[in-house]
């Protein structure tokens, strides 16, 4: 009776639109034309980023202009898994002026920014939403969010994995289930006696498929392959005994 009461009580938590820092799909489609018109400078100084642990929680960056140098570091769970040069894109706005996109363990984005303020001095913030044609520039454009078919995981038509996740042991499962028509597929994911049938779209020469997380077993990406590159479409996961569903793409 215990583990049926633990059961009764699960909850099913689903995200309402996309976890990023930068907007709703509503934004997205009344400033879709910034990402086109929107160009990057020549920049006037440089920007450097690394990840000086291994477990890839810190990132760092480093402004140099006009001889002066800011160096600055934040910690973040970024994404892992894949190569360092699909964690991040520069977009210089202007001059003086350049945004950091990192993408983080979750596959969404987080942006710093790196400028001069109004006394000249050099500093390094997080912004939590850059201009409209930075981001989508960014993301459209340089393919931040993307990510590399070679330093990924084999791509899987379904998961199941028993978890203990709070006081709950169940399956989690995800699988792809094919359609009549080749423009799409369901996705079917369950835990704890909780389930949610997805809808995603396969544009022509995609290939859609579950990208495993190496490091978080109860962590998984539905993901679209094209050409060697994968990209993010639904975070699904199981944290605190709860079924999550993430919304990347739009």
């Amino acid at each position: 009776m215990k583990a049926w009461s633990l059961l009764l009580i699960a909850t099913l938590f689903f995200a309402c639109g996309s976890q990023q820092e930068k907007g709703s799909a509503a934004e997205t489609d009344d400033t879709s034309s910034a990402g086109e018109a929107f160009q990057p400078v020549e920049p006037a100084g440089k920007v450097s980023v690394s990840f000086p642990v291994t477990d890839t929680t810190e990132i760092k960056l480093v402004f140099e202009l006009d001889g002066k140098t800011k160096e600055k570091q934040f910690r973040l769970p970024l994404a892992k898994d894949v190569e360092e040069k699909d964690l991040y894109r520069l977009v210089w706005d202007k001059p003086n002026s350049c945004y950091v996109g990192v993408l983080k363990q979750n596959r969404t984005t987080r942006y710093y920014h790196a400028s001069v303020d109004d006394k000249g001095f050099l500093q390094i913030n997080h912004v939590g939403t850059p201009p409209a044609g930075v981001w989508q520039y960014a993301e459209n454009k340089l393919g931040l969010g993307k990510i590399s078919a070679a330093g990924a995981a084999k791509l899987e038509n379904s998961y199941t994995k028993n978890l203990k996740s709070g006081q709950i042991i169940a399956d989690f499962i995800v699988k792809i289930v094919p359609l009549a028509s080749k423009d799409s597929v369901h996705v079917y994911t369950e835990f704890a006696g909780a389930n949610r049938t997805l809808s995603q779209a396969v544009p022509a020469g995609f290939n859609p498929g579950i990208l495993v997380s190496e490091t978080n077993k109860d962590q998984c990406f539905v993901v679209l392959e094209k050409d060697g590159k994968l990209t993010n479409t639904y975070e699904i996961k199981v944290e605190n005994g709860r079924l999550q569903i993430n919304t990347l793409s739009r």
